[in-house]
């Protein structure tokens, strides 16, 4: 089939605009929403505190769960108090012996090996939680009460870095500052959400499953891995601009 419409090529061309601009632009996109995400998280911790609160009570005891606030840099932070649960030996043996068999199995596989690294990865970590938990049980520093801390503090640093993170991205393409405001604030809300949500969900595991899963939870599934949704963001923003500006001459600049 003909094309109708043949585009500038996209090779040797790129985004228009100065260093100082960018700089500038980027610290008026990005600056303003941090600002606001530092004086909102006491508020934002203390709702999502109070709605975890309401979901898990009727699992546990009244009194059980309880909204803790303790001050963090100009505000206070809230999080919840809860319960944990710790391993048996044959919880903890039952987890060894799987977490092993994947560690050792996976590195073998053929097929579908960005699958396999990733449950390698999470066995290893389970691996060693599972170790810790059969030699070092009485040592553990860590009470769900503490991960919950924890979390919560970590997710407010996710929210304070995340207009300077995409911003750092988008503000190199053409669009005026409030479509790209309008995205990072978008971010912002779906990363309150789902972190509301699964902080729910950890807890629950933590407190009535075993505290075994902590590390598993933490760094497998918790705030540290919220770049994935943060680049899938901005791969799908990018993808749309692409696509609208495809045929502007006056959006590029050649290289040369």
């Amino acid at each position: 089939m003909l094309k109708t419409i043949i585009y500038y090529h996209r090779a040797y061309r790129k985004i228009a605009g100065s260093r100082k601009t960018l700089v500038r632009e980027l610290l008026a996109i990005a600056l303003p929403l941090s600002v606001l995400m530092f004086l909102s998280y006491p508020t934002i911790t203390r709702w999502m505190s109070l709605f975890t609160q309401a979901v898990l009570s009727r699992y546990y005891p009244s009194g059980w769960i309880q909204v803790i606030e303790r001050p963090f840099f100009f505000g206070d932070v809230s999080f919840v108090a809860i319960p944990g649960t710790y391993p048996s030996l044959s919880v903890t043996v039952i987890n060894l012996a799987i977490s092993l068999a994947l560690v050792l199995f996976l590195p073998r596989m053929r097929k579908g090996k960005n699958i396999a690294i990733y449950i390698f990865y999470l066995a290893a970590i389970n691996l060693v939680s599972s170790l810790f938990f059969l030699f070092f049980y009485s040592y553990f520093p860590y009470s769900a009460t503490r991960f919950s801390e924890l979390y919560v503090i970590t997710e407010i640093s996710m929210w304070l870095f995340i207009p300077f993170i995409l911003g750092m991205a988008i503000v190199l393409f053409p669009p005026a500052i409030i479509p790209k405001m309008t995205v990072i604030l978008m971010t912002l809300f779906y990363s309150v959400v789902i972190g509301t949500l699964r902080y729910v969900l950890f807890l629950f595991i933590v407190s009535k499953l075993s505290v075994l899963y902590m590390a598993l939870l933490y760094f497998a599934f918790g705030p540290l891995v919220d770049f994935i949704y943060v680049v899938g963001i901005f791969s799908f923003y990018s993808n749309r601009l692409a696509i609208n500006l495809q045929g502007s001459i006056k959006a590029w600049k050649w290289s040369y």
